[in-house]
């Protein structure tokens, strides 16, 4: 997964000139460019790294900067999208399945807009000698979605906020949530068998509740052996311990006398 940076399916659009004055002048005006990467700062939206057509680079320009109709109306920020970036590790790629599919965005008012789906935008934690704090791993985690909307402009949504189009799938598309919930469960199957492993390559399981004792591991001459030693060694400390105690008692008897 790339770190800070990510390149991107390069589509061709217009820059709003604001973005390249420092919001002193150029509004209403636009510069055709290539929109070719993407940064991804923690706290912040998606930043997209431009190559203007009069050769200039131009890096961090948002997502409300751009536009794919020269006259789209210019949208807020918080319009175009849902969530700052979940961590500075980021993955860009265009899903298969949704590829050029149709979908209505849910914006924070209700609204829902039309647009065509494009990318996806994904985040991780690949530090991991670092402290986690963020939810870039979290059941809440958020990945975006990247749209070229019919009003002319972008917008990057998550999951929950879009509804699709398909019609050779789809049969009784929903218009608002049926009850689904967020899942908060964290799945996974380590540890959550009772169970021996082996170092052969292919080898059968054994349940713990189902292992041999240690007397069951040894077969019965060993065990008789192991008995008749254990039982030598006990009788032959225990006569050591008599001994001792026999010459201990002489003495004292003599020191009394």
């Amino acid at each position: 997964m790339s770190y800070l940076n990510h390149n991107l399916p390069t589509f061709t659009c217009y820059i709003r000139n604001e973005f390249l004055y420092n919001h002193k002048q150029g509004y209403g005006d636009v510069t055709l460019c290539d929109v070719h990467s993407v940064a991804s700062l923690e706290k912040h939206v998606p930043l997209f790294e431009v190559f203007l057509e009069n050769g200039v680079n131009w890096t961090s320009r948002p997502i409300h900067a751009l536009c794919w109709k020269p006259d789209a109306p210019k949208p807020e920020l918080n319009d175009c999208m849902w969530w700052d970036c979940f961590s500075p590790y980021i993955d860009v790629q265009v899903r298969a399945r949704l590829s050029n599919l149709r979908a209505q965005l849910i914006n924070f008012k209700g609204e829902k807009n039309g647009g065509i789906y494009m990318f996806t935008m994904d985040w991780s934690w690949e530090s991991k000698s670092t402290l986690n704090t963020n939810f870039s791993e979290t059941p809440e985690h958020k990945c975006a979605h990247f749209f070229r909307m019919d009003d002319g402009n972008f917008y990057a949504y998550p999951n929950n906020r879009i509804i699709w189009y398909d019609d050779a799938w789809l049969k009784n598309r929903i218009e608002k949530n049926p009850g689904y919930e967020i899942d908060l469960t964290e799945y996974s199957v380590e540890n959550s068998r009772m169970i021996e492993t082996s170092n052969h390559f292919l080898y059968e399981t054994t349940p713990i509740s189902s292992l041999k004792t240690p007397e069951e591991l040894v077969r019965p001459n060993e065990l008789s052996c192991i008995r008749n030693e254990t039982w030598q060694r006990f009788f032959s400390e225990s006569q050591k311990h008599t001994k001792m105690k026999i010459d201990n008692e002489g003495d004292l008897a003599g020191l009394e006398s």
